[in-house]
């Protein structure tokens, strides 16, 4: 923890500058809500701008769970957006939907597709850096969270003030700062009712823990938290470097799934077998909450020490199982079902369930329209019929055209910033078990037509 003075320009810049948040130059797409802590992290960052070279744009997610306040809530960060003179998105994001289909919970739903859809637009922004409102306050609250959930030393160290490219610039400032540093500009913002209602955890923990303890222990007592959270925080990332290494050395990894081997798992101490499990769980879902030290405890005790095909179920439609010599950790998703590959003729067409239809035919290469066009490809004749069409599964490679070397698919669907919610509904146009098509996207080099051909397949997607 940084000492600093008591308001929230002084301690974020030092913040900023103690943890290398930013150095001058960078692209920060900034994430606001409206509400209190984002709407200061936006003009606080707008008043460094021009000192620092900083660009920077605001993205609003809108979870359509407050009918006209959610509207209101979009064009108010709007309209500060372009007072500021910075550019905007604001996205509408289903959370209905998602808790429909998959149980969570509405804080839960909302936070996860937030996050999805704010990496999204920062890679399609070139952003370097995506800067999100977290405060002190919620970093002794989500420890306290986490205390009465149950985590070990990972999940209590709670929020970290760098991620990846996500920084906190105010993770040291607290609320009532935030609050004296938006009266003092005389700063409009944003009150959003949920976080007044006691049935979500975050709520009771902030508007009734909190508040006895105070009363208790008086205001020091979140200051004593704080450190200790700095404390596991130190202790963390050192178990986290070590679990991180004993997984990448015991593990095979692909798209949905992790697949540890067991006797490389049976000589390490019990900490840090928890902590690869603990780890190989958040790698295959990233920005998922930390898993439950009861799931861990689980895993150890009825998988790893179980029988082969001892499985338990975990959170996010996932699951932990043994398998021989392995304890696999895969992702089971529902929302996608396991689609049967479907023949497609020469000449001929099919319907596929997840992407309209594929048709086939044979035509002359000197009367052949061959202007760009993405649901349409034109492919070697001498392929051997029938050919399939099916979707991605895990370690799929092909060879991109223009390229000569062969990617993995997960890559390349990466490089072309493709939603993470769009990939598995792909259809993949295959001769035996080569990809021929990566259908509206990319050719593999293996199949482009040769100057001496005369014939040609003509692939087409059909929406009907």
């Amino acid at each position: 923890m940084h000492e600093h003075g008591g308001n929230l320009s002084g301690k974020a810049v030092s913040t900023i500058a103690g943890y290398g948040m930013l150095r001058g130059g960078e692209r920060v797409l900034v994430s606001v809500s409206g509400g209190p802590d984002s709407v200061a992290l936006l003009h606080f960052l707008s008043q460094i701008a021009e000192g620092m070279d900083l660009t920077l744009a605001v993205f609003h997610a809108d979870h359509m769970l407050r009918g006209d306040e959610s509207v209101g809530d979009a064009e108010f960060v709007r309209e500060m957006a372009e007072g500021l003179g910075l550019p905007s998105r604001s996205v509408q994001i289903d959370v209905k939907k998602e808790i429909e289909q998959t149980g969570r919970s509405p804080q839960d739903a909302a936070r996860a597709l937030r996050l999805e859809a704010l990496l999204d637009y920062a890679d399609e922004w070139e952003a370097d850096r995506v800067a999100v409102g977290h405060t002190a306050d919620d970093q002794v609250e989500t420890f306290l969270m986490r205390v009465v959930q149950g985590a070990g030393l990972t999940g209590l160290a709670a929020i970290g003030p760098v991620s990846a490219k996500i920084i906190r610039p105010l993770i040291e400032v607290w609320r009532f700062e935030v609050e004296a540093y938006l009266s003092e500009k005389d700063i409009a913002y944003r009150v959003d009712r949920t976080n007044l209602e006691t049935a979500y955890l975050r709520n009771r923990v902030r508007l009734k823990l909190m508040p006895f303890l105070v009363a208790e222990f008086g205001e020091v007592v979140k200051e004593v938290i704080l450190r200790e959270v700095e404390s596991l925080g130190l202790d963390r990332e050192y178990m986290q470097e070590l679990a991180r290494g004993a997984l990448d050395r015991s593990a095979t990894f692909e798209e949905d799934e992790i697949r540890i081997d067991r006797d490389k798992l049976l000589e390490m101490p019990p900490s840090l077998q928890r902590g690869v499990l603990r780890e190989a769980w958040a790698r295959l879902l990233p920005g998922e909450p930390m898993i439950s030290w009861q799931h861990v405890v689980d895993i150890v005790e009825k998988v790893f020490h179980g029988s082969s095909g001892a499985a338990i179920d975990l959170p996010r439609d996932s699951v932990a199982e043994r398998e021989y010599d392995e304890v696999v950790v895969r992702c089971r998703d529902d929302e996608a079902p396991e689609y049967q590959p479907v023949r497609l003729p020469v000449p001929g067409s099919v319907r596929v369930p997840w992407d309209g239809g594929i048709s086939a035919e044979l035509v002359e290469v000197s009367g052949a329209d061959f202007s760009p066009a993405a649901d349409e490809e034109y492919v070697l004749a001498d392929i051997k019929a029938p050919l399939t069409v099916r979707t991605p599964r895990p370690g799929d490679r092909f060879r991109p055209l223009g390229s000569p070397f062969q990617r993995k698919l997960k890559d390349f669907f990466i490089d072309i910033k493709l939603p993470r919610r769009e990939r598995r509904k792909v259809s993949l146009v295959l001769d035996e078990d080569r990809v021929v098509w990566v259908v509206g996207l990319r050719l593999d080099d293996r199949y482009k037509l040769r100057p001496s051909d005369r014939q040609a397949i003509r692939l087409t997607r059909t929406q009907d």
